[in-house]
């Protein structure tokens, strides 16, 4: 095996492959071997407590998600999905680019994050949700299960199913109610499964394709893009919490006052709370700057349908230590001896001289971590010796005139490097 100077030497560098900026979380990966649990562990189980209510009493609830820029809010949203995707659906909802369809899009990327796949599961979170509907369950003994001969019966036809649906919902007001759960059965068949997807994502179909679906028009105003996702909250009384996830929201619309439009997305969340639609879970996550200079222009009612603030605080050097640590992992265990140290080529004094109150943000501990890898690699590979395992000394004199650079050969006692500015 190489030793760990050579490993970095031809290595990329780890902190390279953290993206230091994360969007949807369906669309990335995290691994759960690359994360300290201690980080944000009181957010997420505040946020667990509150999934949890909504499990139970089905009565929709919203939180803000604050945290400065870098704090790890978009980060956490992903960990959330992922720690809790067995009990709960997960939506990911980015920034609208026109507030006249707000409910397009939030339909859009709900539906979008339904028909993924979550991790150890076969099927889509939309044909798991479909399969939790009270109308395909029974109870015995309190346990609610899955009845595998009304699902078939009904799934192979296409009326029984719609008339079992509007049967077990007839009070729940569903919208176009022949049509919606006309478009749930397409979902049952293989080869109708992709245009019915299509059609609740409020895509626009061809005469052909609605012909197959058994359709008259395309979901295409704001009002029915808002009652299709109402539809969702009206049956889900027994099925597990859809969780909304708004997230990196900077470039959102702006009001000819120049502020973001922050005042549409409310109003989105207090219909849900006002139409008493069930199981949702909807995250707001703001910068907590961005929040302070919108919310005056937030209405006080729409306010009040938060259920909660929380407000992501920073993370301490040991935390920010250990995540060094654990990007580092990785690099150590192809080298042979293993450095002594868990977060070598880096040191403790990098965290205390960049962050001396103690405390910094996740992304500025990756950015840093990246810096100074990069540095100590520059080094060695700048370095004319044989021996890799001991670094140079790098010392920097600030001159006037052109830069250049000298680095002394390492020998069995250690030279100073001196990058020289004359």
């Amino acid at each position: 095996m190489l030793s760990i100077n050579d490993i970095i030497k031809r290595e990329v560098n780890p902190f390279d492959l953290t993206n230091l900026k994360p969007g949807n979380f369906w669309g990335e990966q995290q691994d759960s071997m690359l994360m300290v649990e201690s980080i944000h562990q009181e957010t997420i189980a505040e946020l667990e407590e509150l999934l949890d209510l909504v499990f139970t009493d089905n009565r929709s609830r919203s939180v803000l998600l604050l945290g400065d820029s870098g704090s790890g809010k978009s980060y956490l949203l992903g960990r959330l999905k992922r720690t809790f995707n067995p009990k709960a659906f997960f939506a990911y909802i980015g920034p609208w680019a026109d507030s006249d369809y707000i409910w397009r899009h939030v339909l859009r990327y709900t539906v979008d994050s339904l028909i993924q796949v979550p991790e150890g599961e076969q099927e889509s979170q939309l044909m798991l949700w479909l399969k939790s509907l009270s109308a395909f369950t029974k109870r015995n003994l309190q346990q609610r299960f899955f009845n595998d001969s009304i699902w078939l019966l009904l799934q192979s036809d296409r009326q029984k199913f719609i008339k079992h649906l509007k049967q077990t919902y007839k009070q729940a007001s569903i919208y176009n109610a022949d049509m919606f759960f006309g478009v749930l059965h397409d979902l049952t068949n293989p080869e109708l499964y992709p245009l019915a997807c299509e059609w609740l994502k409020g895509d626009d179909l061809s005469e052909e394709s609605m012909q197959e679906l058994k359709v008259k028009h395309c979901i295409d105003s704001e009002d029915a893009a808002k009652n299709i996702l109402a539809n969702f909250g009206r049956i889900a009384t027994d099925t597990q919490p859809i969780v909304l996830c708004f997230d990196n929201l900077d470039n959102i619309p702006c009001l000819p006052d120049g502020s973001q439009d922050f005042q549409v997305l409310f109003n989105v969340n207090t219909t849900i709370h006002n139409n008493y639609l069930k199981n949702f879970f909807v995250i707001i996550s703001l910068v907590t700057n961005t929040w302070k200079r919108n919310i005056a222009r937030i209405q006080s009612a729409d306010k009040a349908r938060i259920e909660r603030s929380i407000q992501l605080k920073l993370i301490t050097l040991d935390q920010a230590e250990a995540l060094w640590a654990y990007r580092l992992k990785a690099v150590h265990q192809k080298a042979n001896p293993q450095p002594n140290s868990p977060i070598f080529p880096l040191k403790r004094q990098f965290l205390e001289e960049s962050f001396p109150g103690g405390k910094t943000m996740p992304r500025n501990t990756l950015i840093l971590g990246k810096q100074e890898y990069q540095k100590y690699k520059f080094s060695i590979l700048n370095t004319k010796t044989s021996d890799t395992t001991k670094p140079p000394i790098i010392l920097t004199s600030h001159q006037t005139g052109d830069s250049k650079k000298i680095i002394a050969h390492v020998t069995q006692k250690p030279h100073i490097a001196i990058l020289n500015h004359s």
